[in-house]
């Protein structure tokens, strides 16, 4: 082997240990970012665009698992009483079943 095919092979063999070496760091990340909610590029609404157009029963169905897991909370009258507990606002659902 010559000179270039060494350097080459040796940059691979570098590459690769650094990206095993900041996997860790670099996935720790990602978790942080996706719990912040701030994951994802502007990329990131391109597959539900997909779905819409090429297969809408899928957005079908992802819509109504959405309306079924999301529950939407009564709103706050001025008349209600009773609803500010150590200068919080306490929201209380009441199971309809």
């Amino acid at each position: 082997m010559d000179a270039i095919g060494w350097a080459v092979i040796g940059a691979v063999v570098v590459a690769t240990a650094v990206l095993v070496a900041l996997a860790p760091r670099m996935k720790r990340d990602q978790l942080r970012k996706q719990l912040d909610g701030s994951a994802g590029g502007s990329l990131a609404g391109v597959g539900s665009g997909f779905d819409a157009v090429w297969r809408p029963s899928a957005e079908d169905a992802h819509a109504a698992w959405e309306t079924a897991v999301e529950m939407p909370a009564p709103a706050p009258t001025p008349s209600d009483r009773g609803r500010v507990e150590d200068g919080r606002l306490v929201i209380r659902v009441d199971d309809p079943a």
